[in-house]
C-alpha cells in the first residue's frame, strides 16, 4: 500500500508561510519607512537648532547698539537660516548680569511620508539657543597698546586722541606697561621697551580689571614715532579695516591689521576720569577698548609719524565681538568694558 499523500496540509502550510512573509515584508517596509522619515524630521531638527543657534549670537553681539537692534538682528539672521514657515520667538534675558543675553525660540512643522500611512502627517522640531554678551576681565597681551584712554562713553567711529603730548600735563597717555621676561611680568624702566612694545617686538603681559598700572610721563614722542613706524608700514584709512553698518554693526575687513590695537580703559584710585598732574603715579585698569589708529600728528595735517613726529596718536574706536580666546570672559559692563566677546551659553 502506498503512503498518502496530504496536499491540503502542504497548502495550508505555503499559505501561512506567505501571510507570514507578507506580515514580515510589511514591518521591514514599516520600520525602513520610519528610518527615512527619522532621518528627515532629525535634518529639520538640526536646521532649525543651528539657525536658532546663529540667529541668537547675532541678536546678543548688538547689545551694545540697543535691545531693539539686538531683537532685529536676531530675526534677520534667522530668516536667513531658516524657512519661511518657521515659528520664531526672540526675547531678551539674562544669564550673568541683567539683560546680557538674547534667547531664541524656533519651531518646524515637518511632513512625513510613510509615517502619514498610520495616520501621522506632520510632526513639529524644535530649537533653543540663548546667547550672552561678556565683557573681559582680563586681556592676554597681545596687541595691547602702552597707553590708556580715560573712562568716557566711546562713540564707534568717532576721532578720538589716544596718545598727545600735553604741554599743561607731563602724563599724555603713555604707561608702563609690564612686558614679558622669561617668566616674569617686569615693569618697564626707560623708552625702548615702551617703544618695542608699540612695535610689537616685545610682548605685553595679560592685563587686568582692577590692575594698577604706573603712567610714564614726560616726552615720549621720539619712542612714540619709532614703535608706530616699526608697527605700521602701509597705513590703511579706518573705512579699509573696518565697516561701519547703517544698523550700527560693524564688519571686520583687516582682523590682522597692524592698525587695530587694545588699550586699557582707565580712571584714577578714586573712580575719576583725570590723568594725575605731573609725577608717574597709578591708574587702574576698569576695561578695554578697541581702536584703529588713524595717523600721527595734527588730524588735519597728519604726519604719519614722518619725522620722527609722535607728538600725538591718533585713532578712531571700535566697537568689536572678539574671539573668546583673547582672554577670560566675565560679566558684561558696558560702562567701562566695551571689549567683549559673545558665546553660546544654553
Amino acid at each position: 500500500m502506498h503512503p498518502r499523500i496530504d496536499h491540503a496540509g502542504h497548502g495550508r502550510e505555503a499559505g501561512q508561510t506567505l501571510v507570514l512573509i507578507t506580515v514580515m515584508m510589511m514591518g521591514l517596509l514599516g520600520v525602513a519607512g520610519f528610518a527615512i522619515d527619522y532621518g528627515f524630521w532629525a535634518l529639520n531638527k538640526n536646521q532649525v537648532q543651528s539657525a536658532a543657534d546663529a540667529s541668537a549670537l547675532a541678536g546678543a553681539s548688538q547689545i551694545p547698539a540697543g535691545q531693539a537692534s539686538a531683537g532685529s538682528t536676531a530675526q534677520s539672521q534667522y530668516a536667513k537660516n531658516g524657512v519661511a514657515g518657521d515659528t520664531v520667538g526672540v526675547s531678551n534675558t539674562t544669564n550673568l548680569t541683567a539683560n546680557d543675553s538674547v534667547t531664541v525660540s524656533a519651531s518646524r512643522a515637518v511632513p512625513t511620508w510613510f509615517t502619514s500611512l498610520f495616520g501621522v502627517h506632520s510632526v513639529t522640531v524644535k530649537g533653543a539657543a540663548r546667547a550672552t554678551i561678556e565683557s573681559f576681565t582680563t586681556v592676554n597681551g597681545i596687541n595691547v597698546m602702552p597707553w590708556g584712554v580715560l573712562k568716557a562713553s566711546y562713540v564707534p567711529n568717532q576721532p578720538y586722541a589716544i596718545y598727545t603730548k600735553d604741554t599743561a600735563n607731563a602724563n599724555n597717555g603713555a604707561l608702563s606697561l609690564p612686558y614679558v621676561q622669561s617668566t616674569d611680568c617686569p615693569v618697564p624702566n626707560g623708552a625702548s621697551v615702551y617703544s618695542d612694545e608699540i612695535a610689537g617686538t616685545t610682548p605685553v603681559c595679560p592685563v587686568s580689571v582692577g590692575e594698577t598700572l604706573s603712567t610714564k610721563p614726560g616726552n615720549n614722542s621720539g619712542p612714540t614715532s619709532q614703535g608706530l613706524n616699526i608697527r605700521i608700514t602701509d597705513w590703511q584709512t579706518v573705512n579699509q579695516i573696518v565697516q561701519f553698518n547703517a544698523d550700527g554693526t560693524n564688519t571686520l575687513l583687516q582682523p590682522n591689521s597692524p592698525q587695530l590695537v587694545v588699550i586699557p580703559v582707565l580712571t584714577n584710585p578714586s573712580g575719576q576720569s583725570v590723568w594725575p598732574n605731573g609725577t608717574s603715579s597709578p591708574m587702574t585698569v576698569v576695561g578695554f577698548a578697541w581702536f584703529v589708529i588713524t595717523s600721527c600728528g595734527d588730524p588735519a595735517n597728519p604726519s604719519y609719524c614722518s619725522n620722527s613726529d609722535g607728538k600725538q596718536v591718533n585713532g578712531v574706536f571700535v566697537n568689536l565681538d572678539s574671539s573668546a580666546s583673547m582672554g577670560t570672559p566675565g560679566p558684561y559692563d558696558p560702562s567701562s568694558n566695551t571689549v567683549f566677546t559673545v558665546e553660546l551659553t544654553q
